[in-house]
């Protein structure tokens, strides 16, 4: 298997059931049992936060509990492999997020499965990246760090190679001709600890992630990656396309269904899945764990999402060579 196989369903559009009208129930005994969501990253994660963020709030809404079980493993595939090895009946969700889908497009290696095995019903929060410092940093904004890395190398802390920070990283390199090292850190903990600790000049990384150590002045922000100034960052930091470097890119955590499933449940948990994002516990989640406003992406314009994805890590990719 190629490595573009991953993504066939998504550039022509297969990938994803027809969107027709919504149905509010699709039988009388449906749901009848709980549904599971899979989470395919450790607990307490972004992906482990939303997703039981997600089934606090959805479970009134379908009259069904929703145990979340935690699948974590090769960058999210394990979970994912879960799902779609499973049995397409309605009964299990999984959340899919950015870090996976950005690893797939960008590895050398098959990913284990494709996007055409699997239905996306919504996409539920996004959380822009950012370049962060140690509070104790003499990199004041980015101009300093940016005048230093031209003349000595720095360490950048990262997830991992061929993820969503690399691409971001490597852009940076490339488009400021900048000397950086990355340090791969797949474990947040220890990302964060090597910042603070001074091991590393810089880390990437979504906002909501560190946002206890921004407010507690532990870390700070250098440069947001998104299309305006984030406040929760500080108003005094710019946006990356202002300092010369147009870049937009978002952490973001899609919920998923296996492809072959009975098209009236699909409408359902999708029309659940939207009521849910408007109610007032998740509008709660979505401010405190500083997620954009404009995050929630239902069915209708998830055949757009996805490519649009994979068009802007292409070009980053692309602009890094």
């Amino acid at each position: 298997m190629k490595r573009s196989t991953f993504l066939t369903g998504v550039a022509a559009g297969s990938a994803f059931a027809p969107v027709g009208a919504r149905t509010v129930a699709p039988a009388e005994d449906y749901p009848k049992r709980p549904i599971t969501l899979i989470v395919p990253w450790g607990p307490g994660g972004g992906a482990d936060q939303v997703g039981r963020a997600v089934t606090k709030a959805m479970e009134p809404i379908i009259k069904a509990s929703m145990p979340v079980i935690n699948v974590p493993g090769a960058d999210g595939n394990n979970g994912m492999v879960k799902l779609v090895t499973g049995d397409a009946d309605g009964y299990t969700m999984a959340v899919f997020t950015a870090d996976t889908f950005v690893g797939n497009i960008t590895s050398k290696v098959p990913p284990p499965w494709k996007m055409s095995e699997i239905v996306p019903l919504a996409v539920m929060n996004q959380q822009p990246f950012a370049y962060y410092v140690a509070k104790n940093s003499p990199f004041a904004t980015w101009a300093d760090f940016q005048k230093a890395a031209k003349s000595k190398q720095m360490r950048v802390a990262v997830d991992s190679f061929g993820s969503a920070h690399d691409v971001a990283t490597r852009f940076f390199m490339a488009k400021g001709h900048l000397e950086l090292i990355e340090v791969p850190f797949p474990k947040p903990g220890e990302r964060y600890a090597a910042l603070l600790g001074n091991q590393v000049d810089l880390m990437c990384d979504a906002d909501g992630n560190v946002r206890s150590y921004v407010q507690s002045g532990q870390m700070r922000a250098l440069t947001v990656f998104e299309n305006h100034r984030v406040p929760q960052l500080g108003n005094d930091v710019p946006t990356a396309t202002e300092l010369g470097y147009p870049i937009v890119l978002r952490e973001w955590r899609a919920f998923v269904i296996k492809a072959g499933t009975d098209p009236a449940k699909v409408a359902f948990l999708a029309d659940a899945l939207g009521k849910t994002y408007k109610t007032a516990d998740f509008q709660d989640f979505l401010k405190s764990s500083w997620c954009e406003p404009d995050s929630y992406v239902p069915r209708e314009r998830i055949q757009a999402f996805f490519p649009g994805q994979k068009h802007a890590i292409d070009r980053l990719v692309a602009a890094a060579r």
